[in-house]
C-alpha cells in the first residue's frame, strides 16, 4: 500500500506590535490612577495607627504620674513647661532629650507656618519610636498642652495630620477640640484665627473613625 503523507501548515497566532503597546499604555494609565490612591490609603492607615499608638503612650504616662505624684501633676502656679517635661519624659525610652526639632518645619492644617504650633514645641523630647512630644503653658486658659507628632520628623509636619494637641486640666489628659479650650481652636477651617487652624483635630481624630481616611 502506498504511504500516503498529508503536509499540515500551521499557523502561530500573535500580538501585533501594535496590540502590545495599545496594552501596555492601558495597563500604565490604570496603574498611575490606583497606585497613587492605594499609597495614600496606606499612609493615612499608618498615621491612624501612628496617633493611637501616640495617644496611649501618652494616656499610660499621665496615669503613672498620678501613682508617682499625687492626684497634682500639674500646677499651674509653679509649673513650667519644661519642668513637666521633665517629669513626664521619665515614663518614655528617648532618643532626644531636648531642643529636638527644627520648628519652623511645622505647619497648621491648611500647610501654612504658624507662630502658634512653633511654641507648642518650644519644650520638647523625641520618644525612642521616634514620636516627638512638645508642651506649652496656655496661661489665659489655665492648661498644660501637650503636641505630639505621631510620625516623628517625617513630612507632613501638619496640625491635624501627623500633628496633634492634648492638654491637661484638673490633671486629666483631655484631646483639644473645636473651641476647646480656647474659643479660636479649628479643624479643618480657618474660623476666628487661621494659626489654630488644625489645633483642635485631636477629638476628632479619637471618635471619629473615618477622620484619616478622610483627611484631604
Amino acid at each position: 500500500m502506498k504511504n500516503i503523507r498529508y503536509k499540515f501548515k500551521i499557523y502561530k497566532n500573535g500580538f501585533t506590535l501594535a496590540e502590545v503597546l495599545i496594552t501596555l499604555v492601558v495597563i500604565g494609565v490604570v496603574a498611575a490612577l490606583t497606585i497613587p490612591t492605594a499609597i495614600n490609603r496606606m499612609q493615612r492607615e499608618e498615621l491612624r495607627s501612628q496617633f493611637k499608638k501616640a495617644y496611649s503612650a501618652t494616656a499610660q504616662a499621665v496615669q503613672k504620674m498620678k501613682i508617682d505624684y499625687g492626684d497634682t501633676i500639674y500646677d499651674m502656679n509653679s509649673d513650667t513647661a519644661a519642668s513637666f517635661r521633665n517629669r513626664f519624659m521619665q515614663y518614655f525610652s528617648l532618643s532626644c532629650s531636648d531642643n529636638c526639632v527644627v520648628k519652623s518645619n511645622y505647619k497648621n492644617y491648611t500647610n501654612d507656618a504658624n507662630e502658634y504650633l512653633e511654641n507648642h514645641l518650644s519644650d520638647n523630647f523625641i520618644a525612642q519610636d521616634g514620636a516627638v512630644y512638645g508642651f506649652s503653658k496656655g496661661n489665659a486658659s489655665n492648661v498644660l498642652y501637650i503636641t505630639i507628632d505621631v510620625n516623628g520628623l517625617k513630612n507632613p509636619n501638619r496640625w491635624g495630620y501627623d500633628v496633634f494637641t492634648f492638654y491637661i486640666s484638673n490633671n486629666d489628659l483631655k484631646p483639644c477640640e473645636i473651641g476647646v479650650p480656647t474659643h479660636n481652636i479649628t479643624c479643618g477651617s480657618v474660623g476666628l484665627d487661621g494659626n489654630l487652624n488644625g489645633a483642635g483635630c485631636a477629638a476628632k481624630a479619637i471618635f471619629d473613625k473615618d477622620y484619616f481616611k478622610n483627611l484631604p
